[in-house]
């Protein structure tokens, strides 16, 4: 994927380009139609999804041109999106993922989607609660929840009838995981046994199942957090289980951040077992047939089996402050669009992604989608388990995103030599300086 692939380039001519700059201010195209940007970090199909998504909502909103946007990762959308509207050259919505949250919302960038979308328009009741339960502080959802995912362990059910474990029966607990590794590696049906890639995510999902708080100040929830848990038992226990996996030759450690090649490997058939984003249960299934094998899902295991849930991952839409009432008005009924229940049945079927409103798991249950698609339904069921906790809300902090590099390089030490116990006190001492460093700002 390139880093910016646009999906439409307004009106070829001279002479509409001349129109688009006189009516550059107002956002507005020649004929009274509003155009908006929307910059997104999906890649693949899901792009092209979205940019049919984009198409489809011009087609039924006649006054408003949308222009989708690829601008590469999460990270560099976040980052593309804030330098944006510093340059008062704002997109009118950005995708921004979970973790951004927090320096989203105290960068002073972006009005509450709440603010701008008029109270008659959407019923906020309709959305699961995990979801609203992630994305609001208080009373203030700044940002309209769209692509929600969590972790679940995906399996080669072949494989684990080749190793004589049950394929209907995937591993439960953090020892269930060493257990099936053994078994598939012994009996020559895979090389490995498991693959994840090298990501904070996951470790702040085994946190939350644990109820061990990633962070003080009730997660980051009521105030700027100047501590991180990572020399707690929860946190040992999760490294602890981790290292040993790789030493033992159980674990396949496909990189930082790599989750292609972390995907790449279970679909080739080189490990039995894959802990992923629910996002990728379409195109994984899909890989999973083509290579010959049956896939089936469970829910992310867990240290002894005992759950409290899942943390929400993904991303919300943003809208940008500085933008002219016409495009306000405009990403906030694109905003509406997108969540509506006809829209979220569409993009959960061609995703994974969940649908973020009530009445499209509705018509999705209704309609026998999960149980024609036990795949999917794995995801959701593991989501509507989960216990409403400070934990389970998930963490909010400006530097996110370093706290996740840090913790990555962490992982990295630990199967180079350095001891648990001392990795986990470094990370704990470089997270706590840049808590420190962004509460100065």
């Amino acid at each position: 994927m390139t880093n910016e692939s646009t999906r439409r380039k307004f009106l070829a001519t001279s002479a509409a380009t001349g129109a688009l700059a006189l009516a550059g201010c107002s956002g507005q195209l020649s004929g009274g139609k509003t155009s908006i940007k929307f910059w997104h970090a999906m890649g693949g199909d899901t792009a092209k999804l979205l940019d049919q998504m984009g198409s489809d909502f011009e087609s039924q909103h006649e006054d408003v041109s949308v222009e989708v946007t690829s601008k590469g990762s999460y990270r560099e959308t976040l980052n593309s999106t804030l330098s944006a509207v510093k340059a008062d050259k704002p997109p009118a919505v950005a995708q921004i993922f979970d973790i951004g949250t927090g320096l989203a919302r105290t960068s002073d960038a972006f009005v509450s989607v709440q603010d701008i979308i008029p109270s008659d328009a959407i019923d906020y009741d309709n959305f699961l609660n995990p979801v609203l339960n992630y994305y609001r502080i208080g009373d203030t959802l700044n940002s309209m929840p769209f692509n929600s995912s969590n972790p679940v362990l995906y399996y080669n059910k072949d494989a684990f009838e080749k190793a004589g474990l049950d394929p209907e029966s995937p591993p439960k607990t953090f020892q269930g995981i060493a257990d099936a590794s053994a078994k598939l590696i012994d009996s020559g049906a895979t090389k490995k046994g498991i693959t994840w890639p090298n990501h904070g995510w996951f470790v702040e999902q085994w946190m939350a199942e644990q109820n061990q708080l990633l962070v003080n100040e009730e997660n980051g929830r009521a105030g700027e957090p100047t501590e991180v848990y990572l020399e707690s038992d929860a946190a040992k226990r999760i490294f602890n289980w981790w290292t040993e996996l790789y030493e033992q030759g159980a674990y396949l450690n496909p990189g930082i951040e790599d989750w292609s090649a972390a995907k790449q490997a279970f679909i080739a058939g080189k490990v039995g077992m894959l802990i992923t984003s629910t996002s990728g249960i379409a195109s994984t299934t899909a890989g999973a047939k083509e290579n010959g094998f049956e896939m089936g899902t469970g829910y992310l295991p867990t240290p002894e089996g005992k759950r409290k849930g899942v943390v929400i991952g993904g991303g919300s839409l943003w809208v940008p402050k500085g933008l002219s009432d016409a495009k306000q008005k405009a990403a906030a009924d694109f905003l509406v669009w997108l969540t509506q229940p006809e829209q979220q049945v569409r993009w959960h079927k061609n995703t994974g992604y969940f649908p973020v409103r009530k009445e499209a798991v509705g018509q999705l249950q209704d309609n026998g989608w999960f149980d024609e698609n036990p795949n999917f339904k794995t995801a959701f069921d593991q989501l509507q388990a989960t216990k409403d906790t400070t934990a389970t809300r998930g963490a909010q902090m400006a530097p996110f995103a370093k706290t996740r590099t840090i913790v990555e390089k962490s992982y990295v030490s630990m199967i180079q030599g350095t001891s648990v116990d001392s990795a986990l006190a470094s990370a704990k001492k470089d997270v706590e300086s840049e808590l420190a460093r962004a509460n100065q700002k």
